[in-house]
This record gives structure tokens, C-alpha cells and sequence, in this order.
């Protein structure tokens, strides 16, 4: 039994008189790169699919007078919350009457990936209408199990829990274009999966006879894989330092001093001489080797992205806990007299 796994652009649907539906996919060959004798295999077989889309859509309240958002947001440190308007906060604490503004709705989309690696780090709002582990949902889905798999866990059906989760990424969405937007000016790039380049219409296209689903390859350079998933910002150039930091749970550490700006070959030396290890900086209840890590990334070579998806963590993941990790071995590297 054959199976394969990959992104492509919905190009048609076309409804056939005797009832079939053809499907044009258009895929590009970096997606069908050691799949294409397998996908060959399959012409002529019944097969099972399953479409997720690849961006979300959702709508942006919009003042119909100042053509501005109702809604903004700020970020620190990775943590997102809402901005309420001066005017709005000035009415709040005189406690008069909130002003009546007419509001109109703008359609924006976001790539689901930063969606979900959003939703990963922890950092993503939660709302008492929407009580799940929308946390764990999103691991699992990225695992790759099934939301039939979750839906029947939960004694609900498939399409109750798809629902579900495409209201939470919808709510979610603004917060999360907030923290990509931040992430991307701290010198944190976005996840190989947020990278990705959209597959275009480019190249021709080719219909089936039978109502199958066709499968054409678009013209485009093939990508070598090579560069980080993502640059933290310590390394974001020649000289940076150890930048403010979060912890698993988004909050700052609670001994966090951001005066504590040391080199970061030195940080580098220390850590790998010393390797200190830290309780209170984990991974699925375990502390984090980032000593054997950085050894590994040396050594072997590897961008961080790699280091990440090795043990089970997006690249967002990684990086969040390694800024705690970096700034608790900059402490303790200063207090035993090592920093410059």
C-alpha cells in the first residue's frame, strides 16, 4: 500500500455531468522530490485524501472613519496582548460611555504554519468558549495523526473537531501575525514550514478523462534545503549579545536582568567548558542538553532548525528556551568571575 504526503495549489474543480469531480493539483517538484515513482504506482487506484489549507483566513475589524484597526497589538519579550485604544482607555477611566464607531471588516489571511508554530510555543491565547488543548491538537496534527483520530479520542466527530480548531486559529490569527511580525525583527526567521515558498500557476496544466485527481508538477528551481530554520537573535550578527528572553510558559524568567550583556564567544567557551544545566529550562519534563546541543551544532555542522526537529521541537520552541537558557548561563558565568 502506497502512501504520500504533500502540499500543492488547489487549481480547479471541475463538476461533471455523470457526477464525478476532477481535481487539479498542481504540486511543485521540490514536493514530489523520491515520490513521483511512487505517485506513478498509484494511477489507476482508489485512493483516500485529505486537504488542509495552507493559509488562514480571517477578518480585521476596521474603523470605517479612520480606515485604521480597532485592535492592535503589542509584544514583549514574545508575549502578546491587546493595545487599547487612548481614546478608549481614556473612557474607561473617567468611566463615561464608550463611543459608538461604525466598523467594517477587512479580509487578511496568514500561512497556517506560522499558525501553528504560534500555537506551539505556548504563547497563544486561550478563551473560555474554546476549552481544549489546542496545544496538544496542534503537536499531534504535526506529528501526523489525523483530526479523526483526536475527534474520535474526544467522542466527537471529524468535522466538530475541525471546526473547533479552525474557530481557534481564526482567533488567534491577529496575535500570531503580531509575534511573527516581532519574532522576524528580532532576528528570528520563521520556521522552514512558514519559509516555504507558494507553489504558483506557473507552467501548464493537464485534466484527467475519468474524474480522477490529476497531479501536475510546476515549473520552478529546486530549493538545496540548506540555511537555519531560524537565526536567534544572539547570533543575528558579529557581537550580539544575549537578548531578553521568555520561558516555556512566555513569561520572563523571574531573576531576568537585561544589564547582563556578556560576549557571546566568551558565553559560547563557558557553556561548553562548564555546561551547566538548568531545571527550570525543559522539554516535555526534562531539562534541555543545550551544552550537548551546541556541541552537536559545532561539530556535526548543523543549522538549528536541524538541532530543533531532532528533538522534537519547532524551531520557536527551541529558540524561546534557549534565550532563557543563554541569559541563565551569562548569570552564572558572571558570578563566577568569567565574564569580561
Amino acid at each position: 500500500m502506497g502512501y504520500l504526503d504533500f502540499k500543492g495549489l488547489v487549481k480547479k474543480v471541475d463538476l461533471k455531468a455523470d457526477g464525478d469531480v476532477n481535481i487539479l493539483l498542481v504540486v511543485s517538484g521540490e514536493e514530489l522530490r523520491g515520490k513521483i515513482e511512487w505517485l506513478h504506482e498509484m494511477i489507476g487506484d482508489k485512493v483516500t485524501a485529505s486537504l488542509d489549507s495552507a493559509v488562514v483566513n480571517y477578518n480585521i475589524e476596521i474603523n470605517a472613519r479612520t480606515e485604521k484597526p480597532i485592535k492592535t497589538y503589542r509584544v514583549d519579550n514574545g508575549v502578546v496582548s491587546e493595545v487599547k485604544p487612548e481614546g478608549e482607555q481614556l473612557a474607561m477611566d473617567l468611566g463615561l460611555p464608550a463611543e459608538k464607531i461604525e466598523i467594517k471588516q477587512q479580509p487578511a489571511e496568514i500561512e497556517l504554519a506560522i499558525i501553528e508554530e504560534f500555537i506551539q510555543s505556548g504563547l497563544a491565547p486561550t478563551f473560555e468558549d474554546l476549552d481544549y488543548d489546542f496545544v496538544a491538537f496542534s503537536l499531534r496534527l504535526a506529528g501526523g495523526e489525523t483530526y479523526m483520530k483526536i475527534a474520535s479520542e474526544l467522542g466527537i466527530s471529524s468535522g466538530k473537531i475541525v471546526e473547533k480548531i479552525d474557530e481557534y486559529r481564526k482567533r488567534v490569527a491577529p496575535s500570531a501575525a503580531a509575534w511573527h511580525e516581532w519574532m522576524q525583527s528580532q532576528g528570528v526567521a520563521p520556521s522552514a514550514a512558514a519559509e516555504a515558498a507558494p507553489v504558483t500557476e506557473d507552467g501548464g496544466s493537464s485534466e484527467g478523462e475519468d474524474g480522477d485527481i490529476v497531479i501536475e508538477e510546476a515549473d520552478g528551481p529546486v530549493q538545496d534545503g540548506e540555511g537555519d530554520g531560524f537565526v536567534p537573535e544572539w547570533e543575528a550578527g558579529d557581537g550580539q549579545t544575549a537578548g531578553n528572553s521568555v520561558d516555556s510558559t512566555g513569561q520572563p524568567p523571574a531573576d531576568q536582568d537585561d544589564s547582563e550583556d556578556v560576549d557571546k564567544e566568551r558565553l559560547d567557551a563557558f557553556i561548553l567548558a562548564d555546561r551547566p544545566i538548568f531545571p527550570e529550562v525543559e522539554y516535555n519534563g526534562q531539562p534541555v542538553p543545550f551544552p550537548d546541543l551546541l556541541e552537536k551544532r559545532i561539530k556535526e555542522n548543523k543549522v538549528w532548525r536541524e538541532i530543533a526537529n531532532e528533538n522534537g521541537m519547532t524551531s520557536g520552541q527551541l529558540s524561546s528556551r534557549y534565550n532563557v537558557y543563554r541569559k541563565l548561563a551569562a548569570k552564572k558565568m558572571k558570578g563566577g568571575g568569567g565574564a569580561a
